[in-house]
């Protein structure tokens, strides 16, 4: 499959930059809120944009302006995707927004039975349907997979707007309920607690979206890939990397401060250098399922996955142990 040249302008720095009126506080938990604020914010965004650049593809419009605004919606939802801390109403809509992983192909199997009814399916209708057509997932096989008829079916395309649109009201849902910090009761060890879960949890996922593809050695399941029919699953990964960076640092407030105020210099600067290297030295190639394809690419792609686990034993473990904390299993373990 060859991907189209896409002008990428969408960087996670905008969840640092983009105005955004946090509710105040002098909390322990303010900067990672703030972070959290502004990432909810701009998913909500770039969902808005990506809804109205379905509805123009419809009338005429260019497939490469659709592709992008799937892509950077894509890419924002990654600042907030494998969390399991933070208000329910949020967290709630996870599964809405994206269904994987998607073990048994359940999003195929589903969107050509969608299209194969002949008519237009409204946002209401598609908001009570299964979450493999509800988010984007669904849009990336409307938009990549070869059974899609999005170019020649009328009603296909205005049911792609419909789902758009569903996102789009969803994202807002979840823009709504981080406009309330939901760590304001917790005390210091109960926020210390809470934000390494946080962290903690979002690098699960991440490892998981590399550890399922990866399955044993010399036996890929490439098409467990995130993303695999746009053949962006290494982009979203560098994306949920550079998400935990920005909550690590949160502006100054977050958990780099808090380790050099107790002088665990040593630590901290172990931390940052990890997420440095991990986003520096990250493939440029995008797709995963080709990376699996070759013995090469199965170690490179090996290769990211062990610095994933080195960040993960510096903050699962030595951070938890220096703060006293305990952080229990979440749903990616076991699974």
């Amino acid at each position: 499959m060859k991907i189209k040249s896409i002008n990428w302008s969408f960087s996670l720095l905008a969840l640092m930059v983009m105005p955004v009126m946090a509710e105040a506080s002098e909390h322990a938990s303010h900067g990672v809120y703030q972070v959290e604020r502004s990432a909810a914010k701009v998913f909500e965004s770039r969902a808005e944009k990506l809804e109205n650049a379905f509805i123009r593809f419809c009338r005429g419009g260019t497939r490469d302006e659709l592709e992008e605004a799937w892509q950077q919606t894509m890419l924002s939802w990654m600042a907030l995707q494998g969390q399991e801390r933070g208000p329910a109403k949020a967290l709630e809509q996870s599964w809405n927004v994206q269904f994987w992983p998607d073990k048994k192909n359940t999003t195929g199997r589903k969107m050509s039975s969608l299209i194969a009814q002949d008519k237009v399916w409204t946002e209401e209708e598609i908001s009570v349907q299964s979450v493999t057509v509800q988010g984007l997932g669904a849009m990336e096989w409307l938009l990549y997979d070869k059974a899609s008829t999005l170019e020649t079916g009328s009603s296909v395309c205005k049911t792609g707007a419909n789902i758009a649109k569903n996102l789009s009201t969803n994202a807002t849902h979840i823009n709504t309920a981080w406009k309330s910090n939901p760590w304001l009761a917790l005390d210091e060890k109960g926020w210390n607690t809470e934000y390494i879960a946080l962290l903690s949890n979002q690098l699960d996922y991440s490892m998981k979206k590399l550890s399922r593809p990866l399955a044993k050695t010399g036996k890929p399941r490439a098409y467990f890939s995130e993303s695999w029919r746009s053949e962006r699953s290494m982009h979203n990964l560098k994306a949920n990397i550079e998400a935990m960076e920005l909550l690590y640092f949160a502006n100054g407030n977050g958990l780099d401060k808090l380790l050099r105020d107790r002088n665990k210099v040593a630590l901290a600067d172990s931390i940052k250098k990890q997420f440095r290297f991990t986003i520096d030295t990250w493939p440029t190639e995008p797709s995963l399922f080709t990376a699996l394809q070759s013995k090469d690419g199965y170690v490179d792609i090996l290769a990211q996955y062990n610095k994933l686990e080195q960040l993960k034993y510096l903050i699962h473990e030595e951070v938890a142990i220096e703060l006293g904390v305990i952080i229990g299993f979440n749903a990616t373990d076991g699974d």
